[in-house]
């Protein structure tokens, strides 16, 4: 529940004036309140004096007899009122969540706007491989993301951190909970897309069969999950607006436990996160590389364990603040690592497109990588290629040049006749082919 500390008189003229008083006002004490305290009182539920406030708001059973009354007979707005106004007679400072300018959001927000338009002035450049389904969908998660750390900040604004009982107006409290709505909704669709784009982006590098099954696997998997969610979250209650209006109203309905369903969605996506960071090492392990350059290759991938530590940390932050008492508050924690685990989605699909441009910088810290801007020719049948010859390799199947990840072979060619793309992975020495 929400109120645990019973509301305290200074007096009992107090407590009379406010007994007069029909009117729901914000600085007022409500009149059910009132009524409640003065029966505790009547009851002899508490040894301490009407006019000792600091012995009335240490006596648990005093307090545990108002709220147990408060509750049954005050309507939501009420409660809220009373409990500040107990709050502030007991000296009890309003709580303090964190602000809009937070370094931590703000810093992952420019990290994923710098690294998703270096992905594209890659494209662009001709860099980073030809355009592709991977750069849709990680363009489109990337407007979600800035989508979700907007509407934290909106969320903010209308008192999201602060307890409940001291948003003030009260009114506000409905319009946070109605941002908290479509932020949840965005973050299902955004964890997902960014995921679906990192497979989209395997495709076109592994060619082995058993690869390609297990990313599509995953891709459908992620679409589902994403739907799965968007659903579930958007009939969290039924009627749908008790989500945001059902501390007020305190109309009866059916919602499911935010708590499970939190959990639930939190370690299917860790489970997914766990198998789509392994797949591209594992097959990177096996390709004809030296053990540096297979290192190298290695970590770049790996870095998606950073979206997944991210994705742990909230589900034990979210632990610790899952009791649904004070739901501003509770849940801020969670939704501040939310909008982190959005950023780095964005950051962690764009990491290879940031070495390709690296490698064309500052091309003497590579010095495989060779004379990029000249290595495009035509072919006879009027497709884009490298001079270099390329092959495949055959433990992966992963299509190289000397210096970057490439085309297919003739075989390949006629069997998926609209694949073509290059990914820079690793500068490779000829010695090594």
């Amino acid at each position: 529940m929400l109120l645990r500390r019973v509301l305290i008189l200074a007096s009992v003229s107090l407590a009379v004036r406010a007994a007069s008083d029909s009117s729901v006002s914000e600085t007022t004490m409500p009149q059910c309140a009132v009524l409640c305290q003065k029966d505790a009182l009547a009851n002899n539920v508490t040894e301490c004096a009407v006019t000792n406030t600091s012995c009335l708001c240490n006596d648990t059973a005093f307090q545990g007899n108002v709220t147990a009354c408060v509750t049954t007979t005050c309507n939501g707005r009420e409660q809220m009122i009373a409990k500040r106004l107990s709050d502030r007679q007991c000296g009890i400072p309003p709580h303090k969540g964190r602000p809009e300018n937070d370094p931590g959001t703000i810093v992952p927000l420019i990290l994923s706007t710098l690294l998703i338009a270096n992905r594209f002035i890659c494209k662009f450049m001709g860099l980073g491989g030809t355009w592709g389904a991977d750069d849709l969908t990680i363009g489109i998660a990337y407007i979600l993301a800035v989508s979700i750390f907007g509407t934290n900040i909106s969320m903010i604004r209308y008192g999201f951190g602060q307890n409940m009982w001291d948003i003030s107006p009260l009114d506000h409290i409905t319009i946070m909970l109605k941002f908290f709505y479509a932020f949840t909704l965005q973050y299902k669709t955004q964890i997902s897309l960014a995921k679906i784009s990192v497979c989209l982006f395997l495709l076109r590098i592994f060619q082995s069969n058993v690869f390609r099954y297990t990313t599509y696997t995953v891709i459908a998997l992620n679409a589902a999950i994403a739907v799965t969610w968007v659903i579930t979250d958007s009939l969290h209650c039924i009627p749908v607006h008790l989500a945001w209006d059902q501390w007020e109203t305190l109309e009866a309905g059916q919602c499911v436990n935010f708590i499970d369903v939190t959990f639930a969605n939190a370690f299917v996506n860790i489970g997914v996160d766990t198998v789509m960071v392994l797949m591209p090492v594992y097959e990177v392990m096996h390709l004809n590389l030296s053990s540096r350059k297979k290192l190298s290759v290695s970590v770049m991938f790996a870095m998606g364990l950073l979206l997944t530590i991210v994705a742990i940390i909230r589900v034990v932050v979210f632990w610790f603040n899952r009791w649904n008492t004070n739901p501003s508050v509770q849940l801020q924690p969670i939704v501040y690592w939310s909008v982190v685990e959005t950023h780095i989605a964005v950051i962690c699909a764009c990491l290879p497109t940031l070495r390709a441009m690296l490698v064309h910088l500052f091309p003497k810290l590579f010095p495989n990588a060779g004379d990029n801007s000249t290595a495009h020719k035509n072919t006879p049948s009027g497709r884009a290629t490298f001079a270099s010859s390329s092959q495949a390799l055959n433990k992966s199947q992963i299509n190289k040049t000397v210096s970057y990840t490439v085309d297919y072979d003739d075989d390949n060619k006629k069997k998926r006749p609209h694949r073509h793309s290059f990914v820079q992975l690793v500068e490779i020495d000829p010695r090594e082919e």
